[in-house]
């Protein structure tokens, strides 16, 4: 069986995704025990989403409202 190990462009691709972040938040505080991102990372790259998907939406309106 094939690990992560031999995917190392997948690991690196998949972490643009926000949903990664919200699964390993939601891990992290119901098993802790289990290694996981740092939740400080975790926040970090949420709140970095948050503010572009923000900015996004905004000038999507407001090209919208323009028109």
């Amino acid at each position: 069986m094939e690990g992560p190990e031999t995917f190392p462009i997948l690991q690196k691709a998949v972490l643009i995704n926000p949903l990664v972040y919200a699964s390993e938040g939601m891990r992290t505080t119901l098993v802790p025990q289990f290694p996981h991102l740092s939740i400080t990372a975790v926040l970090v790259a949420l709140l970095l989403f948050d503010v572009l998907l923000l900015v996004v939406g905004l000038r999507q309106v407001e090209k919208k409202a323009m028109s």
